[in-house]
């Protein structure tokens, strides 16, 4: 006997046995049937937690790739194309347009994000105008 066992899981084990005629089966041992199901769910929380962390370094990866300087320089320049600046940048603009991706990939995205908007506001029905 195991002495680790506490005496009443004996006494459960004991008055399993003599209600099944003696053969011990797990799949009829409810306490067992439910450290089981408790393993499983903890399993399943496990396999929860590494998707979730699996999707948020995922998001991360695609973050970092958005500020890539290659693709915020291509926004950028996007961007003032679409607003038609980018045709009157003077050649110290269109430098610094080209550093600040490397320099400071956040100021980059901001920059192009205000530029987009300040287009957009720019472009909508102006106030006092006929329709």
């Amino acid at each position: 006997m195991n002495a680790a066992r506490p005496k009443s899981e004996w006494a459960r084990i004991v008055q399993l046995l003599a209600d099944s005629g003696g053969v011990y089966d797990p799949d009829a041992d409810a306490a067992v049937q439910d450290e089981l199901a408790a393993d499983a769910e903890r399993e399943r929380e496990r396999q929860l937690e590494d998707e979730r962390r699996r999707q948020e370094e995922e998001a991360e990866a695609a973050r970092r790739a958005a500020l890539a300087p290659d693709v915020l320089r291509h926004a950028l320049l996007r961007t003032l194309a679409r607003t038609g600046l980018l045709d009157g940048l003077s050649q110290d603009e269109r430098a610094a347009v080209d550093r600040l991706p490397d320099s400071d990939p956040a100021a980059a995205l901001a920059v192009n994000a205000l530029l987009v908007r300040a287009h957009e506001a720019g472009s909508g029905p102006r106030p006092g105008a006929a329709s």
